[in-house]
């Protein structure tokens, strides 16, 4: 295992993270699976009581019995106008005796954006209840988490309140780099979730072999990538097999970022989008009214995927597992979308270009 320093906080963090939101029913190969974890290096494990129908912190306690010396475990809370210290408290203690464990050596605030900070700064809130529990010994770093703007997380972190960040961060979303980027100078630790897009990333595609020159299967090339970023401190993956696990330490292993040239990659994925220019969907769900009841942003999404960076058999299994009325086919060509379309996008040929993968 490799490890980076993580921020300020004096620790060294494991380059390979293990989220703990995929873990199967199954205690068993939960208790092996974290365990081997542990056996093969990685320290840094990111939990919330919240996860997995309030069972995930259950799952992960005992393969970490006995062997939490030297292990980061991240706990996870959110908050909101109602969210006194006093419930915020009791949330941390409660996660502390679910786990097994006398501390966190990170306390998340979870699902955060710039417009809960009220929420957080306000006197005998949320705020309140993490200083209390540091100077008790019960927390020692916070961070957050969540999806807000770039430019709303820059002035989270500006405000010089946490020690770290997690966001997604992968091949195919990079709107977060000025925000990591600026955590680095300021001296917070970095988890980039998502490094494989939530299995995006797991089908192959010759066209990002191409764009950032590893001839490797896709998930070996979406961490090799988002560790290619020094300002990357881990990259948190949801493991739920032994099989995922050992696949993804070789990985890891077998990557020295030294030998690679993390701008000439990021500068061979700009290519890839600068192809569609302006006509680049951003999600911004104008056309969320569709006539036809159609998620055109979900489906501008997949075509994206697959025309700009070659994913084309997860677009296919992402469109087979579409309900029969929210399938491109669906589409009456009635442009109403395209008329609320700010990129002024020729939706619906595009979604007859979808159609043709079905």
């Amino acid at each position: 295992m490799r490890y980076r320093p993580f921020g300020r906080t004096g620790y060294n963090v494991s380059a390979l993270s293990f989220g703990c939101m995929r873990l199967q029913d199954d205690p068993a190969l939960n208790e092996k699976l974290i365990s081997r974890a542990v056996e093969r290096g990685i320290n840094y494990f990111e939990t919330t009581r919240h996860y997995l129908n309030g069972t995930c912190q259950h799952r992960v306690a005992p393969g970490l019995k006995g062997k939490s010396g030297g292990i980061i475990v991240s706990g996870k809370e959110g908050i909101s106008p109602d969210k006194s210290a006093y419930h915020f408290r009791k949330e941390i203690e409660r996660q502390l005796d679910i786990l097994g464990l006398d501390h966190f050596k990170f306390f998340q605030v979870g699902w955060f954006s710039w417009g809960m900070m009220p929420h957080l700064l306000k006197r005998g809130g949320v705020l309140d209840a993490i200083r209390r529990a540091q100077d008790e010994g019960l927390i020692r770093f916070v961070g957050f988490t969540g999806h807000d703007t770039p430019e709303n997380f820059t002035r989270c972190i500006e405000t010089g309140l946490f020690d770290s960040l997690t966001v997604p961060y992968n091949m195919i979303n990079r709107q977060y780099e000025p925000v990591i980027a600026r955590a680095a100078e300021l001296g917070l630790g970095v988890v980039a979730m998502c490094a494989v897009a939530g299995g995006v990333l797991t089908s192959p595609s010759d066209t990002l072999r191409k764009a950032i020159g590893m001839d490797l299967p896709t998930t070996a090339m979406a961490l090799r990538f988002v560790l290619s970023n020094p300002n990357i401190s881990t990259a948190c993956s949801g493991m739920s097999t032994l099989e995922m696990l050992e696949e993804n330490v070789r990985t890891i292993a077998d990557f020295d970022p030294g030998q690679v040239d993390f701008t000439e990659m990021c500068q061979g994925l700009d290519r890839l989008r600068d192809k569609l220019g302006s006509n680049f969907c951003t999600a911004c769900r104008y056309c969320a009214e569709c006539p036809a009841g159609l998620e055109i942003w979900r489906l501008m999404g997949i075509w994206q995927h697959w025309k700009v960076f070659g994913l084309e058999t997860w677009a296919r299994e992402a469109l087979r597992q579409l309900p029969a009325e929210k399938k491109p086919t669906m589409c009456t060509q009635c442009k109403a979308c395209e008329e609320k379309c700010p990129n002024r996008l020729e939706v619906s040929e595009r979604l007859k270009e979808l159609a043709t993968l079905m």
